[in-house]
């Protein structure tokens, strides 16, 4: 028997056969997690000072924004 009978088959026999997969489950999505934590840092300290830059370029703007309007609302008086 293959497939899932075949799986049936020995976690009714043997429960260790069971534990060990659920293991190595188990120890392969911490691997996948850790590589996605390390790849997500990696990325993310690659792009902060860009995060930064961008930031203090839009706040620029929206205080000259701010200047323009004010300066128009006071041309109308």
């Amino acid at each position: 028997m293959t497939g899932l009978a075949g799986m049936a088959g020995e976690v009714k026999s043997g429960g260790a056969v069971a534990e060990r997969d659920s293991k190595r489950i188990i120890r392969q999505w911490n691997r996948e997690i850790e590589d996605e934590l390390r790849r997500e840092a990696a990325r993310d300290a690659h792009s902060g000072a860009w995060k930064a830059v961008s930031w203090t370029a839009l706040w620029v703007l929206w205080l000259l924004a701010l200047v323009a309007f004010l300066g128009h609302l006071k041309g109308l008086h």
